[in-house]
């Protein structure tokens, strides 16, 4: 089969694959990315759960203060208070409170006696047994009414200044330990305020809260690692194979051009041998013309048929030798199949009977083909002419679609006429066509060349590397032969 699109690469992009690096920098970037992203979900969760704390902390004392009696906390501004029953109720009730609540590690009132922070209430940390909560001696000894309060935080002064509520943004360390604090005021029943409820939590217990969201960090951390591992594998790999790939595909191109090469020598070679026999022929004509001037009139005549034979000979063998030296001008270009019979018939016109050829174009067939149009018209024109020379009845002209690609259709064209049974000699002459017709010399017996047209059509075809089909069956004789075209033209130079 004859393709018509001839264009090839001539070269090939030359990709820089380097499958270590590319695989180790995606890794990297992989965990870079990931790391980045758990520290991020880390520093959130991590920012909102203790501010979650907080909050609860400052419910929690809010809720606690709600109960106390303001007007019986006012009362107690004396260290000798401490002694009397409804102080150590109140001890109790805060007591109660602070186990009743996993947000408090103390409770304890304060208020300011003469711009100094002093304690009213402040209960020694007891579990559920009324044991002490700690051991230490700083723990055991708790502060009696109007103690000082040597190093209160910054909150608890502001608290009390400003008879609002106020929790701690960062933690505070006092000779108790280092806490996050909330305070919030309490007030009598005229509105007077009497003092504010400080509840303190550990940083060890908020510590402690943390905690599950760095495990989860930390284990995040681990499968990002594994992952970006995997992730650095998977390109190493891919990119190796893609390397692989691309080594080959240079070595088949090297190939491809080695053999496009040896082919063009070839074609090179067969098309000077073209031009030497179509320099014969002519020379060969000139000799009969110099013999027929001097003959008879008869002998004459025959002769000069036989020198006009051979010097269309040598014209149609001189263009195939222009085609495989490359030298005539066959450009691709995007045509409409439509337009092919109308190029036919007026190539054809010099013929006589030119009516009786007729087209048949399928409908299957992609308006828009793109191509050689030049080259496709000769063939059907070498075909025309000899059907038109052979056969005075109705020729036809079939152009069918027999393979259809995403890119590319196949066509045939198959040209017949019906043969006389009357006619021995030419019936005997087309079967000869047609058994010669499978080999590669046309020339083995001069009768053929009577026929110069199939010849020169069959030779055309096959030495433009396709095939040509010659059938003489049920009273038609018939030539067909494969071409191929693109659908869609790509005027773009291909990179690869």
């Amino acid at each position: 089969m004859y393709s018509i699109n001839k264009r090839v690469p001539d070269k090939i992009r030359k990709y820089y694959i380097y499958p270590i690096s590319e695989g180790l920098f995606l890794a990297i970037l992989a965990l870079l990315l990931t790391s980045v992203t758990a520290y991020f979900i880390y520093h959130h969760a991590l920012k909102a759960i203790k501010e979650e704390i907080k909050d609860g902390l400052l419910r929690t004392a809010s809720g606690i203060a709600a109960c106390l009696d303001g007007d019986l906390i006012a009362s107690f501004d004396a260290p000798e208070k401490s002694e009397l029953p409804a102080y150590g109720e109140t001890l109790a009730l805060l007591q109660k409170a602070r186990l009743a609540t996993k947000h408090c590690t103390y409770l304890y009132i304060n208020k300011l006696v003469n711009g100094e922070v002093v304690f009213i209430l402040d209960p020694t940390p007891v579990d559920v047994d009324g044991k002490p909560l700690f051991s230490d001696d700083l723990n055991l000894a708790p502060s009696i009414p109007m103690t000082k309060y040597d190093n209160p935080s910054i909150e608890l002064r502001e608290a009390l200044a400003s008879q609002t509520s106020r929790v701690s943004s960062e933690p505070y360390s006092d000779k108790w330990g280092t806490f996050y604090s909330a305070y919030v005021p309490i007030f009598n029943k005229e509105g007077q305020f009497v003092g504010t409820l400080g509840a303190d939590l550990r940083i060890n217990d908020m510590l402690a809260r943390c905690q599950p969201i760095e495990d989860a960090t930390k284990r995040a951390f681990f499968v990002s690692c594994v992952l970006s591992l995997l992730c650095g594998t998977l390109i190493w790999f891919t990119r190796r194979f893609s390397l692989q790939l691309n080594e080959s595909r240079f070595a088949l191109l090297a190939n491809f051009l080695a053999a496009r090469k040896f082919a063009a020598q070839s074609s090179a070679c067969i098309g000077n041998q073209l031009h030497r026999t179509a320099k014969f022929l002519l020379n060969f004509s000139g000799r009969l013309a110099e013999i027929a001037e001097k003959s008879e009139q008869s002998p004459k005549q025959a002769l000069t048929e036989e020198q006009n034979r051979l010097t269309a000979l040598a014209a149609k063998l001189q263009s195939v030798g222009d085609l495989k030296c490359g030298k005539s001008d066959l450009e691709l270009e995007t045509f409409k199949i439509s337009s092919v019979p109308a190029d036919l018939s007026r190539r054809l016109t010099s013929c006589e009977n030119i009516s009786n050829l007729g087209s048949n174009i399928s409908s299957a067939i992609p308006e828009n083909l793109y191509g050689c149009r030049q080259t496709y018209v000769e063939l059907l024109v070498q075909m025309g002419q000899f059907f038109l020379k052979t056969f005075a009845g109705k020729i036809d002209l079939q152009i069918e679609m027999i393979d259809e690609g995403t890119k590319e259709v196949v066509l045939r064209q198959t040209m017949r006429a019906a043969v006389s049974d009357s006619d021995a000699r030419s019936h005997e002459l087309l079967q000869k066509i047609c058994e010669h017709g499978k080999s590669e010399d046309f020339f083995a017996e001069i009768e053929l060349a009577e026929a110069v047209a199939i010849p020169i059509v069959r030779e055309l075809i096959y030495l433009l590397n396709s095939d040509i089909s010659l059938s003489l069956a049920n009273g038609f004789f018939s030539i067909s032969f494969e071409t191929m075209f693109q659908k869609d033209p790509e005027l773009e130079e291909e990179e690869d």
